[in-house]
């Protein structure tokens, strides 16, 4: 009776470890029994701009999100009608599953953004107008009110569809990439690329952005938003820099999981504690069979289990995971994180963001952020601010206006009403274009600009500072017949196709509008690039200055000429027809016209005396994030 005692013992104890072996082989969020739900899309078959990629990124996602405990619903390749039972479904289930429940969803595709929502484009969609999208369609806000309705604990909603699209081309309103969305309470959003940039859909099976998440969810044993930061820069470094995932998060409570903590993991395995062995002798049959003195149960000292036992498979595997051998090695977190030797005050650190216009609503200013953290988020957050000027800064031009000129009106700076814009990382040329520069690409190219081809351009009419008369064979070469030609100085007579085509040889762009105020006037404001003050712009001028000649101005003081140099063409519409011009040249004599804010209109095919360029380049990160961090040390 006694023996039998024993064995019963021994069995249940068994179970009872084994029970505990399998729960810590689990991801920590399946250990508490938690509800895991997700929604995988990958769309690539589309007749008009198919894609390699998405639905072997769906497939991969969804076989590492079932690893990890997630019931998953799958579509690959989805027409609208699909897209929208599946999400139908998805909210279904995240509703039954209460409010602890966990839901996440991937999208794999195109996508566009119209107006400033997201759309995911499905396989059959026939989009060719701007109406069409959200009649053929999957609205992302469809997902957010599922997960709304659902009210549970916390959502994931993640989307690889910034791939440049076939269907932008068709929309005026449509945007690159995608637009970035607010995050309700309880759900992170996080996109394969910054908003409003284009992602990339990959050389080999599966996307970047795919290939570093699945990795990172399944290996990666630290919070959740810590699971993205390695993420973004596994991404980051596949792509040299060119593609920046972006995440907007509203999460609150305690950390979430993906694959359990590596800490906690390890440290819920026993640490064996060392007992007397005895050497081992072999026997008959040749096995080595071990003893522990006073054990209670063969097999847990790190032996196999005693001769008849009849379980000895069962036992050896229990045995050698909590016996006194060496435990299974533990995952080990992919980055360790170095200790932190200096922070960031939270208030700090919130008045320098809101200075630059990146939200901060999720930040407390009463915590302490680590720096690396904030120089982050000044590296790639968008930048929402006012351009333009206020009632005052129109009034104070008006009045500069009136030292200068007889004739100045208000209506000549009406168009500089204020106006929200939200910029990403760009970067201006440091100088206008200068004549030099503008020969090798002419050269190379054997490009002939619009006055070249016209026959003429346009300059000031002799005595008068507003009329143009035409200049029969002037041109950028001749600097008009005007002065003689510097090739220090910034290239003029050149029309804005001339200069767009300059700006596409060097693989960039001429900078919008709004690009090139923001460098120009920074988050101070500023009336003029270098300041408020307009002595500067007073100068007097007898030949063309030279792309380096004038004091340094704009954000972090990177820039030269941007004001009372030449009119420089941005890509921006004016009034009809016409393109913007920003900066005022060295021939305008009213220092009111060189401000930041001042807009001049001109046809695209128009060259003239002293109109020119600078070209701009969209960047990963923002250029003056050292500019911005020294004000916190």
């Amino acid at each position: 009776m006694q023996a039998h005692a024993h064995k019963n013992n021994d069995w249940k104890l068994m179970c009872r470890l084994a029970l505990l072996a399998v729960a810590l082989l689990l991801p920590a969020g399946v250990q508490a029994a938690e509800t895991r739900i997700a929604l995988v899309v990958g769309n690539s078959a589309y007749a008009s701009g198919p894609l390699l990629n998405p639905a072997n990124d769906a497939r991969l996602v969804a076989q590492a999100l079932s690893q990890l405990g997630f019931e998953v619903i799958e579509r690959r390749d989805a027409d609208q009608n699909t897209m929208k039972r599946a999400i139908q479904e998805f909210g279904e289930r995240l509703d039954k599953g209460g409010p602890q429940a966990v839901g996440l969803f991937y999208y794999a595709g195109h996508g566009v953004q119209l107006n400033g929502r997201n759309y995911l484009i499905p396989t059959k969609a026939n989009i060719e107008r701007e109406g069409d999208v959200e009649i053929e369609a999957v609205s992302a806000d469809w997902v957010i009110e599922q997960m709304r309705y659902a009210r549970n604990r916390l959502n994931i909603v993640i989307l690889d569809a910034c791939r440049n699209n076939p269907f932008n081309r068709s929309m005026r309103s449509a945007d690159r990439g995608l637009a970035s969305m607010d995050a309700p309470a309880g759900i992170l959003i996080a996109y394969s690329t910054a908003p409003g940039a284009v992602a990339e859909d990959g050389s080999g099976r599966n996307s970047p952005y795919t290939t570093a998440l699945t990795r990172a969810m399944l290996e990666v044993h630290q919070p959740l938003e810590q699971v993205f930061k390695h993420v973004r820069a596994d991404v980051m470094s596949a792509t040299a820099g060119k593609q920046v995932p972006w995440e907007a998060s509203s999460l609150t409570g305690e950390d979430y999981y993906f694959n359990g903590p590596a800490a906690a993991l390890a440290n819920s395995v026993p640490t064996p504690v060392p007992t007397p062995v005895p050497a081992p002798s072999r026997s008959a049959a040749g096995a080595t069979d071990t003893a522990t003195a006073g054990s209670g149960a063969a097999g847990m000292s790190g032996g196999s289990s005693t001769a008849g036992s009849g379980n000895s498979g069962f036992f050896a595997w229990v045995s050698d995971l909590f016996g006194s051998r060496t435990p299974p090695p533990i995952p080990a977190p992919a980055v360790a994180a170095a200790p932190p030797t200096a922070v960031v005050a939270g208030a700090r650190a919130v008045t320098l963001l809101r200075s630059l216009g990146i939200d901060t609503t999720q930040m407390d200013s009463a915590h302490d952020y680590p720096p690396d953290t904030i120089r982050h988020l000044v590296a790639i957050a968008p930048r929402h601010v006012a351009l333009g000027s206020t009632p005052e800064q129109i009034g104070a031009a008006l009045a500069l206006c009136k030292q200068y000129a007889a004739d100045c009106q208000p209506r000549d700076y009406a168009d500089e009403r204020l106006r929200q814009v939200t910029l990403a990382p760009f970067e201006l040329d440091a100088t206008p274009v200068s004549v030099r520069a503008f020969r090798q690409f002419v050269d190379a190219a054997q490009y002939l600009t619009h006055a070249e081809k016209a026959g003429f351009a346009y300059a000031m009419a002799p005595g008068s500072d507003r009329h143009e008369q035409r200049v029969p064979g002037g041109s950028w070469r001749n600097a008009l017949k005007q002065r003689p030609l510097d090739d220090d100085s910034a290239v003029v007579g050149v029309s804005f196709q001339d200069a767009e085509a300059y700006c596409r040889s060097r693989s960039s762009r001429l900078p919008s509008e709004d690009e090139w105020e923001y460098a120009a006037r920074g988050p101070q404001d500023n009336i003029f690039p270098w300041g408020d003050d307009f002595g500067p712009t007073t100068r007097s001028m007898n030949i063309a200055p030279h792309v380096t000649d004038g004091p340094v101005g704009g954000i972090g003081d990177r820039y030269r000429g941007l004001s009372g140099n030449v009119w420089q063409w941005v890509d921006t519409r004016g009034v009809g027809s016409t393109r913007v011009l920003k900066g005022g040249s060295w021939l305008e004599p009213n220092p009111a016209n060189k401000r930041a804010a001042t807009r001049r209109y001109e046809l695209p095919d128009r060259a003239d005396a002293d109109s020119g360029f600078r070209c701009a380049r969209t960047l990963p990160v923002w250029p003056d994030v050292d500019v911005w961090m020294a004000r916190l040390q």
